[in-house]
């Protein structure tokens, strides 16, 4: 990770293998869930062969710097959430990977088929996932609220997951209002980078790329607005933009 601006390297010997937690409420389980359980497998390894060179090569240039955010959130007793498009997932695997444990947040996922498809591998990628409850009489938004009351102060989601994508969803500033959160919303852009656009929009790690996050100040999620967060994803894109014409 860019700590000072500078990209840092993993020690190849660092492992960390992410933990998976999940929600503590009452659901139910489809009866055909153990009958996908092979493609949930399959699916796993296949996307850690291919992610795991990625985590382990990438380089990622945080701008602000690393520890400007580390600053900004230092004495934050709140809980924060970072948030980007559904596109970049992969890419925050790779450029999360060696940020310090203070700042470091759990993946929020679910447990239907697709999510659980990459959740494994993630985890081989040391990303912690907790996971909510979709068939359960708990609705999913208030799971992720009591997660953040409990204490777990980190936490990072896809603000458009499930579509329309690169569209703010209002469970984002609902869930900020209720945590009583802060937001910090963030792009990736890099070199190296496989830009899939059919379906959806998704972009894919190659070995050894070169990733620059930029992302926004944290702000009062109390006051927090769908309008609010899809502007400052815009500005993070238009950052990015800019940088990138020089």
């Amino acid at each position: 990770m860019a700590a000072g601006g500078k990209p840092v390297e993993r020690s190849r010997g660092a492992f960390r293998l992410g933990r998976m937690s999940y929600a503590p409420v009452p659901f139910e389980s489809p009866w055909y869930r153990p009958l996908l359980q092979p493609l949930v497998v399959g699916s796993n390894l296949a996307v850690a062969a291919w992610m795991y060179p990625c985590w382990r090569t990438a380089r990622t240039l945080w701008r602000p710097p690393l520890d400007v955010l580390s600053a900004r959130l230092a004495d934050a007793a709140r809980p924060v959430i970072y948030y980007t498009w559904h596109a970049y997932e992969l890419l925050g695997a790779c450029a999360f990977r060696d940020v310090p444990e203070p700042l470091m947040p759990v993946a929020i996922g679910h447990d239907g088929v697709r999510s659980r498809m990459l959740q494994q591998a993630f985890r081989w990628c040391g990303v912690s996932i907790w996971v909510y409850r979709r068939q359960s009489p708990i609705r999913p938004k208030q799971q992720i609220i009591d997660l953040l009351r409990s204490g777990r102060g980190r936490v990072a989601l896809a603000a458009d997951a499930g579509g329309p994508y690169r569209r703010v969803k209002p469970g984002l500033p609902e869930i900020a209002q209720a945590a009583d959160a802060l937001l910090v919303p963030f792009v990736i852009r890099g070199r190296g980078v496989l830009p899939l656009r059919r379906p959806v929009r998704y972009d894919v790690p190659l070995p050894f790329c070169s990733l620059v996050l930029y992302y926004g100040a944290p702000f009062d999620g109390r006051d927090a607005t769908v309008a609010a967060c899809q502007r400052a994803l815009e500005d993070q894109e238009g950052r990015a933009r800019q940088s990138a014409l020089g």
